[in-house]
Order: C-alpha cells, then sequence, then structure tokens
C-alpha cells in the first residue's frame, strides 16, 4: 500500500456537515477501490484539506472521488518523514 495525499480547496470554509456528508459518500467508493482513510488536515480558514489514505495508488484515490461526484485539486503518492526516520 501507498500513502497517497488529496488536496482539496473550497470557495466557501467547509462545515462540519459537508465534510461528514462528502465522507459518506466517498467512503463505499474508497473501499471498492482498496484505498483507506488516514487522516485529514484542515487551514484554520477551512477553506484548504490535505487528506491522507493509504491506497494501491494514487490512481485509485482519483477514481474513487470521482465516482462519489467530489472534486480535488492534487493527488499524489507520498513517502512519510518522521523525527525518528529523519537522517
Amino acid at each position: 500500500m501507498a500513502r497517497v495525499i488529496c488536496e482539496q480547496s473550497f470557495e466557501a470554509p467547509l462545515s462540519d456537515e459537508q465534510y461528514a456528508a462528502d465522507s459518506a459518500r466517498a467512503d463505499r467508493c474508497l473501499e471498492q477501490h482498496g484505498a483507506k482513510w488516514v487522516r485529514s488536515y484542515f487551514s484554520t480558514d477551512r477553506k484548504r484539506m490535505i487528506c491522507e489514505f493509504e491506497a494501491p495508488d494514487a490512481e485509485a484515490l482519483r477514481t474513487s472521488y470521482r465516482l462519489a461526484g467530489l472534486k480535488y485539486d492534487r493527488v499524489w503518492t507520498a513517502e512519510v518523514f518522521t523525527a525518528e526516520k529523519t537522517p
């Protein structure tokens, strides 16, 4: 499994209700394509969000979002660096 990052931006701040609705729409598609949500980060103005997933590849996540009718700015695979693993 790869770490896959999804970047999204919104014209208006994303509400908790809209986030929950979008997540519910995505869940089935993500499961069908072998992707699993790990965590999300919101900007303080809630107009940008970065989500981290475990997925076979970036295309699995792109396909899931398209099928769920969700827009994204970018989807890309990532390598995780932590304080413990930094050279």
